[in-house]
């Protein structure tokens, strides 16, 4: 085990990226409670037992129950890596409330990858006000986004809607960036972005993690209100909607995609996938 996450550390943290992130007396770790998040925090853990690791973590307004699923991670992390420091997070909330995205909007973002919804523009002039707080000790920011399952594999994924995010569909060579804010210089790293969700669920399953970390992650993204619209559409009866996953936006395909479960180990039920015609997890992508 230990020449297996060695070698994963390696690969996920480069020589010339490993000395940057030395060089930080504070790692912003981009916590939203998903696997892949969950998944780099507990790397980054590994990696750099003796930094102060700050989550940064952000909350829907009309998706409260995901401040439960962040906080059960964050504790089993400690769990994980009881030797590592990992700091009281810095926490924004923002809301979707009523939330349309028009169709300029949509071909603007495909056109020149800006992004429009209320989330990104939160995030963007948020993480600027983390840089002023920290006076420049909190400059790093580290991202556990992936590259989209294979062009066909979305349009089974997806039929649902619409597209999966079209600028996780091209690899990006560009892991790792930097700009200057103000006075400070600010760093993105995204290790997993030429890396998809299966890719990533093959070291999860070697490491053990399906059995301590996995089952608390929650990726589902639905807010509460469009539950009773989602339980008539596809004939889903939900119990607790708003904390369960939903079983169709495009993060719980993906996630059902990669692991062959939802959020909380939870199954597909029968006769609820596409159309009625109900299909197992492995007949996507193989």
């Amino acid at each position: 085990m230990k020449k297996l996450i060695d070698e994963i550390l390696d690969e996920v943290f480069p020589t010339d990226i490993t000395e940057i992130i030395n060089q930080q007396e504070h790692l912003g770790m981009r916590l939203s409670g998903g696997i892949d998040s969950a998944f780099l925090c507990f790397l980054l853990m590994t990696k750099f037992p003796n930094k102060k690791i700050i989550p940064i973590t952000m909350y829907n307004k009309i998706r409260p129950a995901a401040v439960d699923s962040v906080n059960r991670v964050k504790e089993v992390l400690k769990i994980l890596n009881p030797d590592s420091i990992l700091m009281e997070p810095e926490i924004g909330y923002f809301d979707t409330s009523g939330f349309e995205p028009t169709q300029e909007q949509r071909d603007n973002f495909i056109a020149t990858g800006e992004k429009y919804n209320p989330k990104d523009i939160f995030q963007n002039r948020w993480f600027n006000e983390l840089l002023d707080k920290y006076e420049g000790k909190l400059n790093m920011f580290i991202s556990g986004e992936t590259l989209n399952p294979p062009l066909d594999v979305q349009a089974e994924l997806c039929h649902i809607r619409g597209e999966f995010p079209p600028d996780r569909n091209i690899k990006a060579s560009r892991i790792f960036t930097s700009w200057n804010y103000n006075e400070f210089t600010r760093y993105e790293f995204r290790p997993f972005r030429n890396t998809n969700k299966k890719e990533l669920a093959s070291w999860v399953k070697q490491l053990g993690l399906m059995k301590t970390l996995f089952p608390i992650t929650e990726t589902c993204e639905m807010e509460t209100i469009h539950y009773d619209m989602y339980s008539k559409r596809f004939n889903i009866k939900y119990k607790h909607p708003g904390i369960e996953p939903c079983r169709r936006c495009w993060p719980c395909r993906e996630k059902w995609w990669a692991y062959g479960y939802y959020d909380f180990m939870t199954e597909e039920e029968e006769g609820t996938l596409v159309k009625g015609k109900n299909q197992n997890a492995g007949d996507y992508g193989q």
